[in-house]
Order: C-alpha cells, then sequence, then structure tokens
C-alpha cells in the first residue's frame, strides 16, 4: 500500500509538470524550451501575460534537476532532510575550493541576507548599502534594530560608490552590502577597484556581496569575490539558484565565507531547510555546467537582440551583465510601467531614485519581441 501510494507521487508530480507545461506556466518553460537538451524559440500562448518583472529565467531549469525531482519523491514524506543538504553544501565546496564549514544553506539568498543583517547589524553597527539596491538587507534592518545607510550610485555610469561607501562605513557601519552584478541597475564593479575596497575594510565591519547575477557576467574586468574568501578574509559572498539556473520558486541559496562568519550566522538559520525537492534539484543543476553555458549564451543573444531595438529607438540603457536592463525613457516610467501593464506584459516596479528608469528582464526572444511590439506603441 505505501509503495502504490509513493507511485502514485511520482506519477502526480510527472503530470502535474506535463499539464503545467501545455498551459504555458512554471516548469513548462523548462519542458518546451529543452525538449530535447537543445534550447529553443519558447512560443508565448496569445492572450497570455508577460512576465518580464522579477529578473526570473524564461528557460526554467536542467533538465537534470527535473529529473532529480521525480526521483526523489518516493523518500519524501516521513523524513526530514538530511543527506541531501550535506551533499549540496559538500558539492558546492568542492565547486569553489572552499571547506564546507564556509558554506551556510538558505531558503533562496533572501534568507541569507536575512541572516547575515540580524547577525551582523546592532543599534550600533548599521548597514550601508546603495541606493537603489535589492532591498533585502535594507528591510531586515529594523530585527536588529539598525539603520540602513544609503549612498547613491556613480551619477554617470549607475554603479556603487565603494570609497564613499566605505567611508560611512568607517563612522557608522557593521555591515557594507553591495551586489555586483548590481540589481536593480545592471552595472558590475571593475574587479580592481572591488580589490581596493576589500582590502581596506576596517576590522570589524563585515561585507556582504550578493552576486546574484554572478553567473550572466562575461566582462573580462569582472571577479568573483569568493577569491577573498579563499584567502581567509572575512568576507562574505551570497549566491542563489533562483536566476540562471531557473529554480526561483524551489528558494535555494547560500552564504560563502569566513568560516568564524559563517558559524555566526548558522545559529540563525532555521533547521531542516532548504527541502529535500529544492536541493535535489539545486544539487542536479550544479552539475549541469552545460546547461548554464547555454542560458548564458540565450540571455547574451536576447540582450544584444533588445540594446540594438532601443539603440534604434533612440533610446539609451545601462550597459548589463545581467538577465536584465535598465532602460533610461527620458521621461518618467511610472505611467510607461502602467501602460505596459494594461497591455499583459509586467516589467520591473519602479525606483523612486531612478524615476526616468524602467528594469526589463530578458526574457526568451518570443517575450522580448511581443515586449517590443507594446512598448514602441506606449512610447508613440
Amino acid at each position: 500500500m505505501q509503495r502504490q501510494t509513493m507511485v502514485t507521487r511520482r506519477g502526480f508530480i510527472a503530470g502535474a509538470a506535463a499539464g503545467v507545461a501545455s498551459a504555458g506556466l512554471g516548469f513548462p518553460r523548462a519542458v518546451r524550451a529543452f525538449p530535447d537538451r537543445t534550447p529553443t524559440e519558447a512560443a508565448v500562448p496569445n492572450g497570455t501575460v508577460v512576465l518580464i518583472d522579477r529578473n526570473e529565467s524564461p528557460y526554467g531549469m536542467s533538465p537534470a534537476s527535473l529529473r532529480a525531482i521525480q526521483s526523489v519523491t518516493e523518500s519524501l514524506s516521513p523524513r526530514y532532510p538530511r543527506e541531501e543538504p550535506a551533499a549540496l553544501t559538500e558539492a558546492l565546496a568542492n565547486r569553489f575550493g572552499v571547506a564546507k564549514e564556509q558554506i551556510l544553506l538558505g531558503c533562496g539568498s533572501t534568507e541569507i541576507l536575512k541572516i547575515a543583517t540580524e547577525t551582523f547589524c546592532s543599534p550600533a553597527g548599521a548597514a550601508v548599502v546603495a541606493e537603489p539596491t535589492f532591498e533585502a538587507v535594507v528591510t531586515y534592518s529594523p530585527l536588529a534594530h539598525a539603520r540602513a545607510v544609503k549612498i547613491s550610485l556613480t551619477p554617470n555610469d549607475y554603479k556603487h560608490d565603494l570609497p564613499k561607501m566605505l567611508e560611512a562605513a568607517t563612522l557608522v557601519g557593521g555591515l557594507i552590502f553591495f551586489c555586483n552584478p548590481s540589481n536593480p541597475a545592471g552595472s558590475f564593479i571593475d574587479k580592481r577597484e572591488v580589490e581596493r575596497f576589500v582590502r581596506n575594510v576596517p576590522s570589524g565591519i563585515v561585507p556582504l556581496v550578493d552576486e546574484a547575477y554572478f553567473d550572466y557576467a562575461d566582462s573580462p574586468d569582472y571577479e568573483s569575490c569568493i577569491r577573498y574568501v579563499k584567502e581567509g578574509l572575512p568576507i562574505l559572498v551570497s549566491r542563489t539558484f533562483s536566476k540562471i539556473y531557473g529554480m526561483a520558486g524551489l528558494r535555494v541559496g547560500y552564504a560563502i565565507g569566513h568560516k568564524d562568519l559563517i558559524r555566526q550566522m548558522s545559529e540563525r538559520r532555521l533547521v531542516n531547510n532548504p527541502n529535500q525537492l529544492a536541493t535535489a534539484a539545486a544539487l542536479a543543476g550544479l552539475k549541469d555546467e552545460e546547461h548554464v553555458a547555454r542560458i548564458r549564451k540565450l540571455n547574451a543573444q536576447v540582450r544584444d537582440s533588445l540594446c540594438a531595438e532601443l539603440r534604434a529607438m533612440g533610446l539609451q540603457y545601462i550597459p548589463s551583465q545581467t538577465n536584465f536592463l535598465m532602460i533610461d525613457l527620458k521621461k518618467p516610467a511610472k505611467p510607461v510601467i502602467e501602460a505596459l501593464k494594461q497591455r499583459k506584459v509586467m516589467v520591473g516596479r519602479l525606483f523612486p531614485s531612478m524615476p526616468n528608469h524602467m528594469r526589463v528582464t530578458l526574457g526568451s526572444a518570443d517575450e522580448i519581441k511581443i515586449f517590443l511590439n507594446e512598448f514602441k506603441q506606449v512610447m508613440a
């Protein structure tokens, strides 16, 4: 009887994935885009809302991850996750050449940022962040009775102003948080500037680098801060499987950092997290380097095509090392965002400190074609 129930559960999930695929939601993008492990154009059914607002991958997760989800269902219900998180931690440690004690798993990188904020911020130690930025650290600062000190992006190229952030941190900081590549700007900080910054952070202040979009970066002047973790510096790097791995709905993230920092954060993490399905999918996806390379190539192709169209329209944009683009509309962006919403095209929300810019996720070629058609009409 028990065996029959387990098989039925597996059949249900497989059937649900196939059913969702036919509906054009959730898993389907992976199913449609990889029928034979070869990415193709993912058609958008008529009347479907185009979701290019939250920097999700339009191509879904690796087929290997889908198979891992289906295979693990037989042992899901009676046991808390044990082997799966340990295996993922070990795989990440091996991938990046660090000790297992330097890895902390979380429910998406958002949980990692929450834990770091609660651990290293206090009434006496503020969070120094960019403006605008990914807001998790700002949102969670009050939990540590800490304030967030916002430093504007550089005016011409919209990059983190690391010297000013460092200056502020020496006065008030407990944590310096910056995204590299940047969300929402899409820019990145040159590896030489990052090195100058990292080597001048005062003792007692923790640099936290969000590298959620690391996998999309292809500039030779970009470099991950994991190299400084391996050198033994007191620094934290957060990563996620939500972006290029296509697992935003499964919620798997991790931190890589100095052992002492990871140990302090571990005391605040939720136990039995992430769950078995998410962890198994992440472990399989991590091994599928071919999938990541394909998505990176597709993303670059769509980015270059969209940039060419924008130039033809006479519009400027911030050069991006991510899976989204910040477009300078030269006028208030909010009415354009709302008008596109009425046309069933969801783009990024308004960022008050960049009122004339609109963030557009790099969806599939078909999604961007629909966006451009509607966008040109709205702008006209």
